[in-house]
């Protein structure tokens, strides 16, 4: 019975005088389990001209297959008795002509016309849908090798073992993995109470954080530090009774502060006394 379809041809020279060929052919079946390909030629319809004909069959499965197309090939020599102007292989679906200037010698790379799908040229034959062209059973979004058991996001091209899988909270997943409290993630960590994060630290008194320090008392802050009474904060210093501040000090009697005299009062006024 005729496979399903055929996918490649490959006419190989082997000898010139007689003419004798290689053909190769690649298809695919519409099930699995199909057996014994080859290519019949007893089937021509004009088996005494140049074109050759062949029917690209196996036999069908007789037990439980599966509903899949499966790759097959089949390869024969053939003697042509009045030689060989084309080779045609057909199967269920289509069919291939390979001409006499497409056959190859031994050695040279086919190079064949193709009836694959586009996209689906090179020689590697698939039925997969778009994007799982290469022989896959993982679930849509896990096509991709390396496959993964990671958690969605730690998907990166590394083995498994490599991978530092996390197990953080949420809003933690971010290297390095920290515990401090919130506000607090910023290096270098710190246990400064709420206001005082900023470097020096300081355990000054609330109003005395500039420098320097001071204790001196209400109304004293400003320099230079002094004991001196109310109202006598300016220089020089004095002890004199109030009235007496002036210079120079004096004992004498009120009325007598002039130049010293011995005259009785009244006398004063000459140096010649009474006359």
């Amino acid at each position: 019975m005729k496979v399903f379809r055929v996918l490649r041809v490959s006419v190989t020279k082997i000898a010139e005088s007689p003419l004798k060929l290689s053909i190769q052919v690649e298809g695919l079946t519409a099930t699995s389990g199909w057996t014994n390909p080859r290519l019949d030629n007893s089937a021509d319809p004009n088996p005494d001209d140049s074109v050759l004909e062949f029917s690209f069959d196996a036999d069908k499965p007789s037990d439980v297959s599966l509903p899949r197309l499966t790759p097959i090939m089949a390869t024969v020599d053939f003697t042509p008795t009045n030689g060989a102007d084309a080779v045609i292989v057909s199967a269920r679906t289509n069919s291939i002509t390979v001409h006499a200037g497409e056959f190859i010698t031994p050695g040279q790379i086919s190079s064949q016309p193709t009836t694959l799908a586009l996209g689906e040229e090179d020689p590697q034959f698939t039925t997969l849908a778009l994007g799982e062209e290469e022989p896959s059973t993982r679930a849509v979004g896990e096509e991709g090798p390396p496959p993964t058991t990671l958690a969605y996001g730690e998907e990166g091209p590394q083995l498994i073992s490599q991978a530092q899988p996390t197990t953080l909270a949420y809003g933690e997943e971010g290297p390095p993995a920290t515990t401090q409290a919130l506000g607090e993630e910023g290096p270098p960590p710190t246990t400064q109470a709420v206001g005082e994060e900023s470097p020096p630290p300081t355990t000054q008194a609330v109003g005395e954080e500039s420098p320097p320090p001071t204790t001196q008392a209400l109304g004293e802050e400003g320099p230079p530090p002094t004991t001196q009474a109310v109202g006598e904060e300016s220089p020089p210093p004095t002890t004199q009774a109030l009235g007496e501040e002036g210079p120079p000090p004096t004992t004498q009697a009120l009325g007598e502060e002039g130049p010293p005299t011995t005259l009785a009062v009244g006398e004063e006024g000459s140096p010649f006394g009474w006359y």
